[in-house]
């Protein structure tokens, strides 16, 4: 047995030392001061017993216990009455009162053993002593190096009285040994479990200290990881805002030129050579927006919130059959539609997403197909709806199909032409299908043969609501001719391009460049706009947002003007949540006809005011 189990050691620093004895005293301040009120509680039963019992014994020692008793208790009262205050939570102050303790009660119990009828000691005395021995040793939880003290201070009391026996009573020296025998053994008993306590106690105190450096580096760690954190987003922020910024920047004249296409060629419907130059250009700055278009439809994905509902998945495919009827035209390929003797079951699903999926399918069919065509047809597999895209395409040899869903991944297409977009139609479905709740996607390919590509999707339990043609077209037809229309675009060309626009569908427009230029056309007090017109971010002054505000204010006893913002950058539709219905947010990048359909179906919407459009003066 090795016998280092049986020892104390300190600390070998000093500060740790301190440390140790001032949690050692804050652990136990309370359960010390119980322990001391426990002992004082006990003393003052013990007083009422002791005079009872010596009425009856020897009423003539009465008052000297009395003393004995009082003294005792006088002794204890007073340090543990300090003990109620702060000292209770230094060690030094608080081992100094309980030694005070623990003598007065070690002191008057000793005088009783001289004071107390002898054959009644071992009965009535000594039980307190026992009772000290508990107290000192458990609960008063004191160090080993306080414990043995007290236990020598004592001893060396024992060894007066051993003196006393021999010298100055009549009584036989071997009663002492006798009475004290037991205490004595106590002693050693009680050294040695204080001995134990204050181990555990350290072993404890270093497992919380390490326990606490050990959290303290995680929460150090944590807040660098934090910082880095927000750094990085702030970078993806800053990245973001540059992004926007170019996007922006780099669709003003592209929109331009498409607006201004699309003017130069109503001018010169009968001017063939110039007709097939524009076509030219058109189709080049139309293959320029479609990237962008792409870019903003990923970019739009990541906080897009599904709206399910019964989908008519007839409607679905013929919409985007007829999209691309005429792209596979031109390439040569033959593109149709596998008909059946009954229609397609509705599905339920998110109609701009389900549609913008299988599009990209379809276009990513032709772009990869020279030879043959593209047919799309669909399956009911038990409750699901699978919707295939089959081409005679290049196919898609083992080594793609694990990347072909990554972001500007393409295929033979190493001098990235642009007609083939920027890789992210795949790109989006696989995004499209992360979002939709029950569906799913696969493909399958042979290299040099072709593809099908397949999209599962839940069948409704609900038909869906079918609009009729009459309402479609009424929906898709311009409705603008003697519409007045508030434009307000930063860039002089953009703007031109779009009072060009409006105003071939027979509207009324005025135009500026910031809320400035509106001042004197709201201070005329004269038409009600029917619509307003508005680049999001301008350049000087109020934003888009606001200028929308300030026009709707104005004109606030007509009842809630509709606006149409016209943006380039990559805005999500949450940033106008606040913005009161009703309104719309179009891209740049849309092809003038959308723009004029978007525009003309929110002036159809709006219920009349019963005010008329001119404001009495």
């Amino acid at each position: 047995m090795r016998l280092s189990g049986f020892g104390v050691s300190k600390f070998g620093s000093a500060a740790v030392e301190r440390a140790f004895r001032m949690d050692y005293a804050r652990r136990y301040a309370g359960q010390r001061r119980l322990a001391g009120a426990s002992l004082l509680l006990i003393w003052a039963v013990v007083i009422v017993r002791d005079w009872l019992l010596l009425n009856m014994l020897d009423p003539s020692i009465l008052l000297h216990v009395g003393y004995v008793r009082l003294a005792g208790a006088v002794g204890m009262a007073v340090p543990l009455w300090l003990m109620w205050g702060p000292r209770a939570f230094d060690e030094r102050w608080a081992v100094r009162l309980l030694c005070v303790v623990t003598l007065s009660c070690w002191f008057a119990l000793s005088e009783l053993v001289n004071v107390y009828p002898p054959n009644r000691v071992g009965q009535e005395i000594f039980p307190g002593f026992f009772v000290l021995l508990f107290l000192i040793f458990t609960l008063f939880r004191f160090r080993a190096i306080t414990a043995a003290w007290l236990v020598g201070l004592c001893v060396a009391y024992h060894l007066i009285e051993l003196l006393q026996y021999f010298w100055g009573t009549s009584a036989p020296w071997y009663h002492w040994f006798t009475s004290g025998a037991m205490v004595l053994m106590m002693y050693l008993v009680g050294i040695a479990v204080c001995i134990q306590f204050e181990r555990a106690a350290r072993r404890e105190f270093v497992f919380r200290r390490t326990l606490r450096a050990a959290k303290a580096r995680v929460e150090a760690a944590s807040r660098v990881v934090k910082q880095q954190n927000d750094r990085m987003r702030e970078v993806v922020r800053e990245k973001e805002r540059f992004f926007s910024s170019a996007y922006h920047d780099i669709q003003q004249p592209l929109a331009a030129i498409n607006l201004f296409i699309r003017s130069a060629r109503i001018k010169l419907e009968d001017e063939h050579a110039a007709s097939h130059d524009l076509d030219v250009i058109e189709e080049t700055a139309r293959d320029i927006l479609d990237m962008f278009k792409g870019i903003q439809d990923y970019s739009e994905l990541g906080s897009y919130v599904p709206h399910l509902a019964p989908v008519d998945t007839q409607t679905v495919l013929m919409e985007v059959f007829e999209q691309y009827l005429e792209p596979a035209k031109s390439r040569g390929i033959e593109l149709r539609i596998s008909l059946r003797r009954r229609p397609p079951p509705p599905i339920e699903s998110d109609h701009a997403l389900f549609k913008r999926a299988l599009s990209n399918f379809m276009s990513n069919a032709i772009k990869y197909t020279s030879v043959g065509g593209v047919v799309v047809g669909w399956v009911e597999i038990g409750e699901q709806l699978r919707i295939d895209v089959w081409d005679t395409g290049v196919g898609i040899s083992p080594v793609h199909r694990d990347a072909i869903f990554a972001e500007y991944y393409q295929i033979d297409n190493p001098g990235r032409d642009r007609s083939k977009g920027l890789g992210l139609g795949l790109s989006i479905v696989h995004r499209v299908i992360g979002i939709l709740p029950k569906h799913s996607m696969r493909f399958w390919s042979v290299e040099g043969r072709g593809s099908r590509f397949s999209l599962y999707a839940p069948i409704a339990q609900l038909a869906p609501v079918i609009v009729t043609d009459g309402q479609a077209n009424a929906a898709c037809t311009p409705i603008l001719n003697g519409k007045y229309i508030l434009l307000c675009d930063d860039e002089p060309t953009v703007l031109e391009g779009l009072r060009r626009l409006f105003s071939s569908a027979g509207a009324l427009v005025n135009t500026a460049e910031s809320m400035t230029g509106f001042e004197a056309i709201l201070g005329d007090d004269g038409r009600v706009p029917d619509i307003i017109v508005t680049d999001i971010r301008l350049r000087d002054g109020p934003t888009g947002i606001e200028v929308a505000e300030r026009i709707r204010r104005h004109f606030a006893w007509a009842g809630v003007l509709p606006v149409a913002f016209i943006t380039g950058e990559l805005v999500s539709p949450r940033a106008l949540r606040d913005f009161a219905e009703p309104f719309v947010l179009l891209r740049k990048s849309s092809t003038p006809e959308s723009t004029l359909a978007e525009v003309s179906r929110l002036v159809a919407d709006r219920q009349p005011t019963g005010f008329g459009h001119v404001r009495d003066p």
